[in-house]
């Protein structure tokens, strides 16, 4: 998943998030549309679905209601899914939305009341444990920039687990995990050998620059190199 320049962000659609969708939706719902080029991706792909857009930013609101069936404007976390007759959902998006709320846990319990028996929800959300940015910390550096792990406008950070206890607490399952890998990482715990190129250790121990992390399984490896996590949710039956 390539992250889009600054002036591009609103306008990019996120296809690879799509491509987690598992069956077509009926009534498709983008939290953040932006500027709607990810729900207008869809459109194209699902032309009977119905396209429905949430848009905090008025510009980038007003060009994405030229491309979806509709468009609400203003604060995810303030909407009133009722009043604004947002129900029976069947497919949400949630692209790089959840950590730039202040409340990402009540508001995936307010959600719900939107959402169809067999809804799904694709969300794509920043791993905080990634090696760079502990690499970054063991350095006394926690520097924020335009985009990015440290993207100035995030308010809440997550970690694999986090996230996993965070849709677990709002009644989701998460059935799928998938990772968008960070190069940085890769250099960080590529070493040589006499200038040859060793492969990263695997047997409990993953050595960077200044930060030497232990008890690691090869799968506690992907996730030191993940940047950021894309997971596919459904909503339990109430109890």
């Amino acid at each position: 998943m390539t992250t889009p320049t600054p002036d591009a962000y609103y306008d990019y659609a996120r296809v690879p998030l799509l491509d987690l969708l598992p069956t077509a939706p009926r009534r498709f719902l983008d939290i953040g549309c932006g500027n709607g080029a990810t729900a207008a991706a869809a459109k194209q792909r699902w032309p009977s679905m119905t396209a429905i857009g949430v848009e905090i930013v008025p510009e980038a609101a007003r060009r994405a209601a030229e491309r979806l069936d509709r468009v609400v404007i203003g604060s995810a976390e303030a909407i009133d899914f009722a009043a604004e007759n947002i129900g029976d959902i069947d497919a949400v998006l949630l692209a790089d939305v959840l950590e730039h709320l202040v409340d990402p846990w009540g508001f995936l319990r307010k959600l719900r009341v939107a959402l169809s028996s067999d809804a799904v929800i694709v969300a794509s959300i920043p791993n905080v444990a990634n090696l760079w940015l502990l690499e970054e910390l063991a350095a006394g550096r926690f520097d924020y920039t335009p985009e990015g792990l440290l993207d100035s406008t995030h308010l809440r950070f997550f970690t694999r687990a986090t996230i996993a206890r965070m849709f677990d607490d709002a009644g989701f399952s998460i059935e799928r995990w998938e990772r968008t890998t960070d190069g940085r990482v890769d250099d960080l715990t590529r070493h040589r050998l006499l200038g040859v190129m060793l492969p990263v250790p695997l047997a409990g121990r993953v050595k960077g620059r200044r930060v030497d992390v232990r008890d690691v399984d090869a799968e506690g490896y992907q996730d030191l190199r993940t940047i950021q996590f894309a997971v596919v949710a459904r909503p339990r039956p109430p109890a």
